[in-house]
């Protein structure tokens, strides 16, 4: 019987961390992004939610596991036109709980570390920096991307030809400092 996922109701502020992990707890929820405080500061609105699971359970080296999927519909602003641009970001990822930086160290190249040593954790907090990892360098709008392709197809804008890039090579990069120097040792 597949088991059916409750994303209409908030995900738990707290889970009881010997307990998740005991019982392999999966928790399933929404988060609204006015709640995500470090996502916030990177978004244009914090209109919506995120969808997320997580599976607690421990691994056949005894490891603490938190395996989940995370999925949002946020607004950024494009980096071409500064208008807000929507992306869709989904996110599966595999974390081992650790007390120190050297457990973390130990971790296979797979799985992630996520730093506590506390007996409660929040789902919250994982599911915002998994968040904000899987967030893209540059956002844009596909039609930005578009014009900017076509001006160099079209004007050549930003293509030097190599005769321009000789001259700029050949020539002294403190030309300009000379020149203003002659100028003060003339008065």
């Amino acid at each position: 019987m597949a088991e059916t996922l409750d994303f209409a109701s908030p995900l738990l502020p707290f889970v009881d961390a010997r307990k998740a992990f005991r019982h392999e707890q999966k928790v399933a929820g929404y988060l609204p992004l006015t709640s995500l405080k470090n996502l916030s500061a990177m978004l244009a609105d914090t209109d919506g939610t995120v969808e997320a699971v997580l599976s607690f359970r421990f691994d056949q080296d005894r490891r603490r596991r938190i395996d989940g999927e995370l999925w949002a519909t946020v607004n950024v602003q494009c980096q071409r036109c500064l208008e807000p641009v929507q992306i869709s970001l989904g996110e599966r990822f595999e974390l081992a709980v650790v007390s120190t930086e050297a457990m973390a160290k130990e971790l296979p190249a797979a799985l992630d570390p996520w730093l506590s040593d506390e007996e409660t954790l929040s789902p919250a907090d994982i599911v915002e920096e998994q968040l904000i990892l899987c967030m893209p360098i540059v956002s844009t709008h596909t039609q930005c991307d578009a014009a900017i392709v076509q001006d160099v197809l079209e004007k050549g804008v930003g293509i030097e030809h190599s005769d321009q890039a000789e001259e700029k090579q050949a020539s002294n990069p403190f030309s300009v400092l000379a020149t203003l120097k002659n100028r003060s040792d003339k008065h």
